[in-house]
């Protein structure tokens, strides 16, 4: 059951938290106006409620679990579908957003 998951098509649609994060803060003057994705999410993590902290961090785990493995590409592809105009150059930089948000108060 575990590979139909993994197989079944990406929907942006079951993200609705990441749907409003990414272009928001991830949007294509992310370079202009923050240094980094991790700087980027730390503007959201401190004007956002604990609810959209919460919601924003339960999806990023379930993206990142469900593309665990996948090449960065595919990974790139479903930010895109996400809005998001942040293309990360590596895993690490993908990590640095997963260590952010695991350590964020909601």
């Amino acid at each position: 059951m575990t590979e139909e998951k993994q197989d079944a098509p990406f929907d942006p649609g079951n993200f609705p938290a990441l749907l409003e994060f990414l272009p928001a803060y991830l949007h294509q003057d992310l370079g202009e106006e923050y240094d980094s994705a991790a700087e980027a999410l730390k503007s959201f993590l401190s004007e956002a409620s604990a609810d959209e902290i919460r919601d924003v961090r339960e999806e990023w785990a379930r993206f990142r679990n469900g593309f665990a493995g996948r090449p960065l590409e595919e990974i790139k592809a479903a930010l895109e579908q996400l809005g998001s105009a942040w293309s990360p150059e590596n895993e690490a930089e993908l990590r640095a957003v997963d260590e952010i948000l695991t350590q964020a108060e909601a």
